[in-house]
């Protein structure tokens, strides 16, 4: 197994037992692993693009797989009122792959305390949500538009989010400058004079 697959299944265990119900499903799986890759810079080699719930690799689902395959998480379906989700927890084989990767996980101590701190109280709307944020701020970041204002950001996430209302995205988007996590120089001088 390639050094890199070590360290994505051994991730997986280490999420779900750090939520604070034990268990994570398949979205805050996906966004977790964008935030801890994109906004921390976690070396986990994911190409994300934008879907309909936000950024997506299914890579990601693969490796999810796998895990439960090996037996290092357990993933099970569940029913709730508005349709079914999964419930991601350590499997019988977790603590073997998270010392497969203990020093990497050591290393990242703090992304994973950051992530918990910042998105561990999300549900999965409020991940898609920011995770879109996120994406839409780096792709403006990284093109002509690096100058984008909170408006300009808030506007490209509504065509993409027509489902959130103006005022939520706004909120959010000020949430997530607030935590330094979004780079649009406009974006962040905005912030400075709110």
């Amino acid at each position: 197994m390639k050094e890199i697959d070590k360290l994505r299944l051994g991730l997986l265990p280490a999420l779900a037992e750090r939520s604070a119900t034990g268990h994570i499903g398949r979205t805050a799986l996906m966004k977790y692993m964008y935030f801890l890759q994109t906004v921390r810079k976690v070396g986990l080699r994911y190409q994300f693009s934008l879907y309909s719930y936000g950024p997506f690799d299914a890579d990601v689902l693969a490796d999810l797989s796998s895990a439960e395959t090996l037996e290092i998480v357990n993933v099970t379906p569940v029913q709730f009122s508005g349709g079914y989700g999964y419930e991601i927890r350590p499997g019988r084989r977790a603590e073997e792959a998270k010392r497969e990767i203990g020093s990497f996980l050591e290393q990242h101590e703090d992304d994973l305390r950051w992530l918990f701190a910042v998105f561990g109280g999300f549900n999965s709307a409020e991940l898609e949500l920011a995770s879109t944020i996120v994406y839409v701020d780096r792709e403006f970041a990284e093109t002509k538009q690096a100058g984008a204002s909170t408006e300009e950001i808030v506007a490209r996430v509504r065509e993409i989010k027509p489902h959130f209302a103006e005022a939520q995205i706004g909120r959010f988007v000020l949430q997530l400058l607030k935590e330094r996590i979004l780079t649009s120089t406009a974006a962040q001088d905005g912030a400075k004079t709110n």
